[in-house]
């Protein structure tokens, strides 16, 4: 009927150029039959939430304070994408680049 029950994106995550100790937000609102669970990952690895990072009420990312360490590669620069599922199925979004001014 229709297709309602299906997974389609509103908004996916653009490229960005974002700056160090501001906080970065990335789009991924999704329509379909809920609940609908959304996840987002960097560089393929799950985006840990909690005190720096938060997945907002409409999906969109959103990481407190952009971080880069000269030590190692730690840094919140890389490819974001997101991740929508209900019991329909699964959805993932294009590749954002994120990249450090």
């Amino acid at each position: 009927l229709g297709g309602a029950s299906e997974l389609a994106f509103i908004k996916e995550p653009s490229d960005v150029i974002a700056v160090r100790d501001r906080p970065l937000m990335l789009d991924c609102q999704v329509e379909g039959e809920g609940p609908i669970t959304i996840t987002w990952r960097r560089n393929g690895v799950p985006v840990p939430l909690g005190a720096r990072a938060a997945v907002l009420d409409n999906g969109t990312l959103l990481i407190r304070n952009l971080q880069k360490r000269r030590d190692g590669d730690e840094s919140d620069a890389g490819e974001y994408d997101c991740a929508a599922q209900n019991r329909y199925g699964l959805l993932i979004s294009r590749k954002a680049h994120v990249q450090l001014a």
